[in-house]
């Protein structure tokens, strides 16, 4: 496997890249984390005829020396407001600023990606899964498969009526207090009532990603091979 830092439609990357160019996986970090999070996967999820792409968050936040990163700004102060008083953030009807062009940039780059492999598979992880769903509901691109990682319903009213449905994995916990079990709901229910292929696995747990999870992804993967 060929390990890099790479440019690719603008976008800057770490990429894993075999010998055979079937399958490209486009993954997605969440709020804060960079490109570098969600990279170790790779190797728990690997099989032949994969290759991997992390892509770096358009958006550069100061948090420390690392460099966090994310796809669209969130209001922090509701976010804290809403942790305090105990209940949860609706974010259907919430279009961030930077959503749209941000889904702009990341179609292009599936759409780059999509000339090398003939299979993407798109997924990500909180903000990132949010992204991943409506990159996939878009008519310009045809991913083949969707990772949906402690996501929530978000812009609803940017999601088509009509959609080529796809098989998904879609993962959340229970006790979430970021993003709230009531919104992986509402993504799975919008996803189903659009013809794809999947259901929603809650867990016991909060916005992470349990072993759990991480055996039923690469279980889900396989099935690309």
């Amino acid at each position: 496997m060929n390990t890099s830092k790479e440019t690719v439609a603008g976008v800057e990357l770490l990429q894993v890249l075999g010998q055979d160019f079937s399958v490209g996986i486009v993954f997605l970090h969440g709020y804060g984390a960079n490109m570098h999070d969600l990279f170790p996967l790779w190797e728990l999820w690997h099989a032949e005829k994969f290759n991997w792409y992390f892509p770096n968050g358009l958006q550069p936040l100061s948090m420390g020396p690392y460099g966090g990163r994310a796809w669209f700004s969130i209001d922090l102060e509701e976010l804290d407001r809403a942790n305090r008083e105990g209940r949860a953030r609706d974010l259907k009807n919430s279009v961030p600023p930077e959503f749209d062009s941000t889904l702009m940039t990341l179609d292009n780059l599936v759409a780059e990606l999509s000339t090398r492999h003939k299979t993407i598979i798109l997924g990500g992880f909180s903000q990132g899964a949010m992204c991943a769903a409506h990159l996939a509901l878009r008519p310009s691109l045809h991913p083949d498969g969707l990772v949906l990682l402690s996501g929530a319903l978000l812009a609803e009213e940017r999601v088509p009526s009509k959609a080529r449905g796809i098989p998904f994995y879609q993962s959340h916990g229970r006790q979430d207090p970021i993003l709230s079990i009531g919104g992986a709901r509402d993504l799975e229910e919008r996803l189903r009532s659009l013809q794809f292929q999947g259901t929603l696995t809650e867990f016991s747990g909060g916005h992470e990603i349990p072993p759990s999870v991480l055996g039923e992804v690469k279980s889900f993967l396989r099935q690309f091979i």
